[in-house]
């Protein structure tokens, strides 16, 4: 009867885990299911729970960790604009401090740069994004 409550709990461990998406009550919830298994083997309720602790520490310094670096390896706030920081792009006009254009990718942006004059045609890096700007330097 026990196993039945673990699977439970872990079950409900890993709704939360839709709301919170930060891998920690998945982990918790994979280490009731690991649990659940042993609670087949014995009726003992403690060594159930010195399980449970076993696998979530397990879970939670070692596969978490993993996990979050192979979902999202550029951190919790890359979205569409700031996955183009860091990647090349073509001067389609003349770049300076106030106005220019790239296509960064399949993209048209408007770009500006910190400093000096990038003449069309030329191949920039894009090093940040200021709104639906993109500040470029020339590619050394």
């Amino acid at each position: 009867m026990t196993w039945q409550i673990w699977v439970i709990a872990g079950l409900a461990l890993a709704i939360v885990e839709m709301f919170t998406l930060d891998f920690t009550f998945l982990m918790l919830g994979l280490s009731a299911l690991a649990t659940a298994g042993v609670a087949l083997g014995t009726e003992i309720l403690w060594i159930q729970i010195v399980a449970y602790g076993v696998f979530a520490l397990i879970l939670l310094l070692f596969a978490r960790p993993w996990a979050r670096r192979h979902v999202n390896p550029r951190g919790a706030a890359v979205g569409n604009v700031e996955a183009q920081v860091g990647r090349r792009a073509y001067a389609l006009t003349e770049i300076n401090e106030r106005s220019g254009r790239v296509k960064i990718g399949g993209d048209e942006w408007s770009a500006r740069t910190a400093a000096g004059r990038i003449p069309e045609g030329g191949v920039v890096l894009v090093q940040a994004i200021d709104g639906a700007t993109a500040i470029v330097t020339p590619e050394s």
